[in-house]
Order: structure tokens, then C-alpha cells, then sequence
């Protein structure tokens, strides 16, 4: 393989091994583009699937056991389903579906694509899932772009190499990942009575809110989207925390460590960096101007040459047990990922894809992890909770509500017409927000 997939390849081991030694969680994650217009022909989604295949050569293997090497090519149709929905089943009906969907992890491939339609005239889905040791999200947006043949993502600022020699700070820096893992941590649990996860199939939510919105709140307060978003969820976990509260809600934020070299490159291209959610101050502005504190880790690391200093210095045959051990519910409360998406609308066979709804996979005995995805001026939060955490699916509301409190603290007021955040609307209205939830948890 290239050189410049070296970096992929060693990070998506890691979740190869994550995922083998927890076999009952499952590590997929995927976007569903949500497509108006008629739905494609098998022969067009065969032909979909070999221009995917064509951008990343592994995407054209089959899954293969731990420590063999892979068990052959696939062919389109192995990566292919459909399914007929309920007729005029709305959002409701496509969104129970995917929950569905993703909760059969595939099996005989490491990625797969499911064509959902008949939830409303003229709109169809196609729902793309991959293993998270395949790809991340930055590579999944990668490869819809070559689906429809649009430019990939602009290329990086170049990061610092790592220095060639150990030098004082790089030990300093491998001291310090080797204390992060191995002293003691009391992250908060959201679950019921520090009980693990999973009790039962998962849930899935989406909400949406204009782009603008958050840019705007960030440019006022001085910070970026990112923190926006972040200390929006810290205001609506509070509901969620234990009585009395002991420890940190403790998120881990992905960050993205591609190069100019491998800007464009498809794999797996992140690590984990810690970030202390301020939950328990009382105001918009004061959790937005602790988050914008808690995530200069994220802006250190991205310039920090030796930040991957751990997985560096330790064996290979290690990288999944350190992963897991970074990932364990007494050391983070939840995973919390942003992914930047294309800023204009984007087609497929000449009919406008109206969303990308992002999809993240919930870490073993984890409650909740959540993903805000970007896509032509709208962000869409994706949220996935075990079912034994009480009331979440007021969740996405209770977001987009923080969004309002910091709206109110540093932008003019809203106008008075404004749609309520926790409204539940049909998406051929007007309505600029919109909280959906799936059916599924009930109907199964």
C-alpha cells in the first residue's frame, strides 16, 4: 500500500481489533443522501458502487477475519440492498428503516449500501455504511463526491512531521499519553445507574438547523463551530446527568490528522482528543467560553508533531487494547463528531440530494454518541443512545434549544415567526428546523 496510507492503515487496525474484541458492538458509520426524484435501477446502482470501488481499492474486498488476510474481491451485488417502505410512511417510516438497517451489521463486506424508497412520491435514500477500520467520515464524504463525480475536499494545511529522533518534548509528550490511559478517570456515565450498554437495539434521531445559524454565534462569541455545537450539547445533557454529579462529562472529539499528502486519501485518519464538557454552568455564555478553554487540546494537537506519540511507540498488536482502554465508559462519557460536508447541493443522476444525514455507531458500553454533519448550508445532528437512557429522544430538541440560548446571549433576537425547535414537521412545509425521531425502537 502507498506511504501515504500508512497513517489509515495503522488507525483502522486499530478499530479492526476494537471491533473483534467486542463483538457485540458494532463500529459502522455512514450517511444516508436523501434523493428526490425517482429511484435508480439496479444497473445504475451496480455501476454507483464500481465507481466507489474504483476511488478506494479496498472497497472492493470482503471482510476478513482477525490476522488473515482479506478472503477476495467482492462484486457490486454483494454490496447492495433494497427495501420498500411503507407508501407515504414520510420521514417517520425512512428513519425507522435505516434504525433497522444498521442494526444488522454486515457481515461478508466491510461496506454496503441499502436503496430505501416508497416513503414519499418522487424521493428515495441511499444509505452508505462502512466499518469505522475502512473509513472515517472525512473518507466517506470523500467517496460520495466520486459517486457523483464532483472535485474531492480542498487539500489541508500540512501539520508538522514527526520529528525523526526522540527528542525531550517527544518523551514528555509519550510520559504524558502513557499517565492519560493509565491513571485512574472518572468520566461521568449517562446511563442508568452506571449500568452498561447495550440493553437493546440502539436509537437513532436527526435534527437539522440552518449553517448560517452557527456561524453566526460563533463569529459573535469569537469561536468556532465546532465549540458551538459542543456547548450546545453541554447544555442539553444536564437533564441526563446523575444526582449528585461526581466526576466530568468527558467527551472524546475526533480529530482529523490528514497531510497535504494524503488530503485526499481515503481511510481512517483520525485519533481522539479529550475535551471536558462545562455541564454544569448555569449560562449559555459562560459553557461557550469554557468550551472554547477545553478545546484548545484540539488546536494543540493538530500542531503537535508528537501528538500520536502513543501509537507510534507501541507494538501494532496493542493499538486495538490502548483504543479501547482511551474508549472505556470510566474514561469518556461519549464520543462527539463533526464532519464537514460539501457547502453547495450536490446531484445524483441529475436529481438534487436534499440531505446528508450523518450515522455514528455507539463505542462499546457507551449510552450515547453524537455526529454533526454538514451539508449545503444545513447541519444535521445525528444522535445514537441506548435504549435504557430515559427521555432521549428529547434530546435533539434539548440541542437545538442550547443553540437558541447561545443565539440569545450573542446574536440579535430571532424573529418572532421562528419555528419552535421542538417541532415536529413534515418536510415538504417551510420549516427551517425540524426534530425527527424513528419509530423503530417501538416497533421492534
Amino acid at each position: 500500500m502507498p506511504d501515504d496510507h500508512d497513517d489509515a492503515t495503522a488507525a483502522g487496525e486499530r478499530w479492526f481489533d476494537y471491533a473483534a474484541a467486542h463483538p457485540h458492538t458494532n463500529v459502522e458509520i455512514g450517511g444516508a443522501a436523501v434523493v428526490a426524484g425517482p429511484a435508480p435501477s439496479t444497473v445504475e446502482l451496480h455501476a454507483l458502487i464500481d465507481v466507489m470501488r474504483a476511488a478506494h481499492p479496498p472497497l472492493r474486498d470482503r471482510a476478513r477475519p482477525r490476522g488473515a488476510s482479506a478472503a477476495g474481491p467482492a462484486v457490486p451485488a454483494d454490496h447492495l440492498k433494497e427495501i420498500a417502505l411503507t407508501a407515504q410512511g414520510g420521514d417517520l417510516a425512512l428513519h425507522a428503516a435505516i434504525e433497522r438497517v444498521c442494526a444488522q451489521p454486515l457481515r461478508d463486506v466491510t461496506w454496503g449500501m441499502t436503496l430505501l424508497h416508497g416513503h414519499r412520491d418522487n424521493e428515495f435514500a441511499l444509505l452508505l455504511r462502512a466499518h469505522h477500520g475502512l473509513l472515517d467520515g472525512m473518507s466517506l464524504i470523500g467517496i460520495t463526491l466520486a459517486a457523483v463525480r464532483e472535485p474531492g475536499p480542498p487539500r489541508r494545511r500540512t501539520p508538522p512531521v514527526h520529528p525523526p529522533s526522540w527528542t525531550s518534548a517527544r518523551v514528555r509528550a509519550l510520559v504524558r499519553a502513557v499517565a492519560g490511559i493509565a491513571l485512574p478517570a472518572h468520566a461521568i456515565s449517562l446511563g442508568p445507574d452506571r449500568g452498561r450498554a447495550p440493553t437493546g437495539p440502539t436509537r437513532r434521531m436527526w435534527v437539522h438547523t440552518p449553517l448560517p445559524r452557527m456561524k453566526a454565534i460563533a463569529r459573535e462569541g469569537g469561536v468556532s463551530i465546532n465549540d458551538v455545537y459542543l456547548a450546545a450539547l453541554a447544555d442539553a445533557l444536564r437533564p441526563w446527568l446523575p444526582d449528585p454529579t461526581t466526576g466530568t462529562v468527558r467527551v472524546t472529539v475526533p480529530l482529523n490528522t490528514r497531510r497535504v499528502d494524503t488530503s485526499a486519501a481515503l481511510g481512517n485518519f483520525h485519533r481522539g482528543v479529550p475535551v471536558i464538557l462545562p455541564c454544569h454552568l448555569p449560562t449559555a455564555a459562560e459553557r461557550l467560553a469554557a468550551t472554547r478553554l477545553a478545546t484548545r487540546n484540539i488546536r494543540i494537537s493538530h500542531r503537535d508533531p508528537d501528538a500520536d506519540v502513543l501509537f507510534d511507540f507501541l507494538p501494532t498488536r496493542w493499538h486495538g487494547r490502548a483504543l479501547a482502554r482511551i474508549l472505556h465508559p470510566r474514561r469518556t462519557t461519549m464520543v462527539a463528531t463533526h464532519v464537514p460536508g460539501p457547502a453547495r447541493p450536490l446531484e445524483l443522476y441529475g436529481h438534487s440530494i436534499n440531505a446528508l444525514l450523518p450515522l455514528m455507531f455507539l463505542p462499546a458500553g457507551h449510552h450515547l454518541s453524537v455526529c454533526l454533519g454538514e451539508y449545503a448550508g444545513t447541519a444535521h445532528l445525528a444522535v445514537v443512545a441506548d435504549p435504557s437512557l430515559p427521555d432521549i429522544d428529547k434530546l435533539p430538541a434539548r440541542w437545538l434549544a442550547g443553540l437558541d440560548a447561545l443565539e440569545d446571549a450573542f446574536t440579535q433576537p430571532r424573529p418572532a415567526t421562528a419555528p419552535t425547535p421542538s417541532t415536529v414537521t413534515d418536510p415538504a412545509s417551510n420549516n427551517t428546523e425540524r426534530v425527527t425521531t424513528s419509530s423503530a425502537g417501538q416497533d421492534a
